[in-house]
């Protein structure tokens, strides 16, 4: 049975993008976070629900490193400890993004599944700590 909640972090597409983080080079984190936002960022058509689910897990990983007291759930705060990266301005701008275009309904799997279960108010609400913290260490 695969990992399933409301949280950025509660789900498998989420951890298993962390967990790749954390076993991979750790040179290549900023390039991986950069990468999984970009997809979704770029995207021309509808976006797939995974793809939604790794950029907000770059987004809110790149959240916690500028505000460490951002609470993750999960194991990720285990993994954001292992990873070596310090989020510049270019990163701090596509997570920002990454939050406005998740919560976007228009061609958006993602957004599609949460809101066709009722349950959209609180992944909305799970992701809004982030987005706000975000927005607040932002100077």
């Amino acid at each position: 049975m695969g990992a399933w909640g409301h949280g950025p972090f509660e789900n498998d597409t989420a951890m298993d993008f962390v967990g790749g983080l954390a076993d991979g080079p750790a040179d290549a984190v900023p390039d991986r976070l950069r990468t999984a936002m970009t997809v979704v960022l770029e995207a021309d058509g509808y976006l797939e629900s995974d793809e939604v689910e790794a950029a907000l897990a770059a987004a809110c990983l790149v959240t916690a490193r500028i505000d460490a007291s951002v609470p993750l759930d999960g194991s990720a705060r285990k993994y954001l400890e292992e990873l070596e990266f310090t989020p510049g301005d270019d990163l701090r701008d596509l997570a920002s993004r990454v939050f406005v275009r998740a919560l976007d309904p228009s061609d958006n799997e993602w957004y599609d599944v949460w809101a066709d279960s009722g349950a959209f108010t609180k992944v909305e609400a799970a992701v809004s700590g982030y987005r706000r913290a975000l927005a607040h260490g932002r100077s």
